[in-house]
C-alpha cells in the first residue's frame, strides 16, 4: 500500500494527459490513412500501407498500485481504493461533475431534458 504523494499524483496526471495526448494523434492518423486509401484503391486498386502509429505509453512501475488517499470525513484515514481517476482520486473523492453552476449552463442542460406530456389536454 502506497499512498499517492503530490509528485506521484502529478507524474500520474501526466501520464494520463500522455495517453490522451497519443491516443488523439494515433485516431488522426487512423483518419488520414481512412481518406487516402479509399482514394489509393480508386486510382491504383491496392491499399496502401497502413501509417506506423506511435506507441501508447509505459504505465510507470513506481505508480502502480496507488491509492487514493483522500482524506475520510469520518476516521480522518486517507482512503486505501485502488480504482482511481486519471485525477488521481477515486469516485468518491475525485471531484466528479457536480453539474451546471451558470444561469446559460442550466438552461443548455434543461434543452435536453424529455419534453413534458399534457395528460389530458
Amino acid at each position: 500500500m502506497k499512498i499517492s504523494t503530490p509528485e506521484l499524483r502529478r507524474r500520474y496526471k501526466f501520464y494520463w494527459a500522455e495517453v490522451v495526448r497519443v491516443d488523439a494523434m494515433r485516431r488522426q492518423l487512423e483518419m488520414e490513412y481512412a481518406t487516402k486509401a479509399a482514394e489509393y484503391i480508386i486510382n491504383y486498386g491496392v491499399r496502401p500501407p497502413r501509417p506506423q502509429l506511435p506507441p501508447f505509453p509505459v504505465f510507470p512501475a513506481d505508480l502502480q498500485g496507488l491509492i487514493c488517499g483522500g482524506k475520510s470525513r469520518r476516521t480522518g484515514k486517507p482512503c486505501q481504493s485502488r480504482e482511481i481517476f486519471p485525477n488521481g482520486r477515486c469516485k468518491w473523492h475525485g471531484g466528479l461533475c457536480t453539474g451546471p453552476k451558470t444561469a446559460k449552463g442550466k438552461a443548455k442542460s434543461a434543452q435536453n431534458l424529455p419534453a413534458l406530456k399534457i395528460i389530458g389536454g
